[in-house]
């Protein structure tokens, strides 16, 4: 029987994914409530809707199975209506972490994103996927803090969106069983997650603003051991990527906030030309979106697609 989920990688062949594409929740972003939903500015619906549906477009182009949440829950009124008043759930990834046994639910630290999480985990029943655990408060953490440097080495940021509590209720929940490493990486005062400022790319290539990667020092976690304290660039190095450096001004634009859908092969913002141009360099091919609404969220590709299968 072909496996359905498990994505513990970052830049294997993206297979399956979760995506929300909104609808008229999206109108719920004002002037006077985009701050509350995360959002810089209220947007423009059509255009929203073109450019999310260019990013779904790119996916399946590549081969990856688009899956829409309002389909697994079209029979389930609550959910519906539950999500048409919830302009963030399109961004999946910060609901969620797939791993190779189950999804660990995140625990929401933004108050405009709070309850989200049981939108995903009815979806996650549906489709089959066990539940590992799920972060309690007083620890928060979402999706877009997390990323593994390996399959059996998780990055965790200690960034405005997470508190030190979840990370300790990550480690109890996945050392020994699901990973090897949790590894603790402070980021700067102001970012929301790491996903604005690390990408891997492939097997050895990964893009990001070192200035804020080595601010402080990164915290290993293994099971039954001491922790270990690391210098993040030079431990991607220790552990063969590249670190392609990206500008202020491109960290700003969320030009590092690419999905990957194979080695080499990413997904990411149209103006993103000079990363775009490395990655073509290291032989790679990139598909670049419009982005000019979609970035109104503080979002990239990359936030709006929670993976459910990576190979």
């Amino acid at each position: 029987m072909a496996k359905f989920f498990g994505a513990q990688n970052e830049h294997g062949v993206l297979k399956r994914v979760l995506m929300h594409r909104p609808g008229e929740e999206l109108s719920l972003v004002t002037p006077s409530t985009q701050a509350y939903f995360g959002f810089s500015s209220p947007v423009d619906i059509p255009t929203f809707l073109q450019e999310f549906d260019a990013l779904t477009a790119a996916l399946s182009s590549l081969g990856t199975e688009v899956i829409l949440l309002d389909e697994v829950l079209k029979e389930d009124k609550e959910a519906l209506a539950y999500i048409s008043r919830r302009p963030n759930i399109t961004y999946t990834r910060d609901l969620a972490v797939v791993l190779d046994k189950g999804m660990l639910m995140m625990s929401m630290f933004h108050k405009g994103r709070k309850g989200d999480t049981w939108v995903i985990r009815r979806a996650a029943e549906r489709l089959g996927i066990p539940i590992l655990g799920e972060i309690q408060p007083p620890g928060f953490v979402e999706g877009g803090g997390i990323m593994f440097l390996s399959e059996r080495q998780l990055i965790v940021s200690l960034c405005d969106r997470t508190t030190e509590p979840a990370i300790f209720q990550m480690c109890d929940l996945l050392l020994g069983d699901h990973v090897d490493e949790i590894i603790m990486v402070p980021i700067a005062e102001g970012e929301i997650h790491i996903d604005g400022l690390l990408m891997f790319l492939g097997p050895d290539l990964a893009i990001g603003y070192k200035p804020y990667l080595e601010l402080y020092p990164s915290t290993i976690f293994r099971k039954g051991q001491r922790p270990q304290y690391v210098w993040l660039p030079e431990y991607l190095s220790q552990n063969g990527f590249d670190l392609f450096e990206v500008t202020e001004e491109e960290k700003n634009s969320a030009c590092v906030n690419y999905v990957t859908v194979e080695p080499l092969t990413a997904i990411g913002y149209d103006w993103a030309t000079r990363t775009e141009n490395e990655i073509h360099r290291k032989g790679g091919k990139v598909i670049g979106i419009p982005g000019t609404q979609l970035r109104l969220g503080n979002a990239g590709p990359h936030c709006m697609t929670c993976p459910i299968l990576k190979e």
